[in-house]
């Protein structure tokens, strides 16, 4: 009965936290516009510089969130995103849930991702909570940090997926609406194989594919 009324507490809290006004909680664009973003999250990794080339060739800018410790291991790696013309955002430091944090673990996650990552063109940094999991305390944390707290409105289950195909399905275009913010991984596979049909498809229904921060932007 406790973790029952936990999970509705935690529900309640969701909900309002999606209420809030303007854009430093964003969980999707403008419904009445036929844009939507493509973000991934975990890297940067082995696979970066095969999702960075395939973007390219498809034409698509992409809001990247990475963790702190994989971005000083690969230092190179944030140039090249910039590089080419895609929107970095923070993961937290070593994807430990922020839930799961007391307060001074809490503050140096955020101030040891925004070390990694360093200065982003739109200045503040966009900030995606590990598992998005987040409550009033870290959302306080995050946006007194300064930063924009990222989520999502579009779970491609990417993570779940066994083959390019059930992720394809899951994404096309009758499931997605305007304005919608897409989940994806860097570090899968299936998700590089599923990405150009994902893509065609939803330019072919009329959808342009922008970073989050364009999505929001007026």
């Amino acid at each position: 009965m406790l973790a029952a009324a936990r999970h509705r507490l935690h529900d309640l809290t969701l909900g309002a936290l999606q209420r809030l006004p303007g854009h430093r909680v964003v969980w999707h664009g403008p419904r009445d516009r036929k844009r939507v973003a493509l973000t991934f999250d975990d890297g940067p990794d082995e696979l970066t510089p095969r999702y960075l080339d395939l973007l390219d060739r498809l034409g698509v800018p992409a809001t990247f969130f990475l963790m702190g410790d994989l971005s000083e291991q690969r230092p190179a790696a944030r140039a090249e995103y910039l590089r080419r013309g895609h929107q970095l955002g923070g993961h937290g430091y070593d994807h430990r849930r922020l839930t799961a944090l007391d307060r001074g673990e809490l503050r140096e996650q955020l101030t040891r991702t925004a070390r990694a990552l360093g200065p982003v063109p739109q200045g503040r940094l966009w900030v995606r909570p590990p598992y998005g999991a987040m409550g009033p305390r870290e959302l306080v944390a995050m946006l007194a940090a300064g930063h924009v707290v990222a989520m999502w409105s579009f779970d491609s289950h990417d993570h779940e997926a066994r083959t390019p195909e059930q992720i394809v399905a899951r994404c096309a275009p009758e499931h997605v609406s305007p304005g919608d913010v897409l989940l994806f991984h860097e570090s899968q596979e299936v998700t590089l194989a599923a990405l150009p049909r994902v893509v065609e498809g939803l330019r072919a229904a009329g959808y342009d594919l922008v970073t989050m921060a364009d999505l929001v932007a007026t």
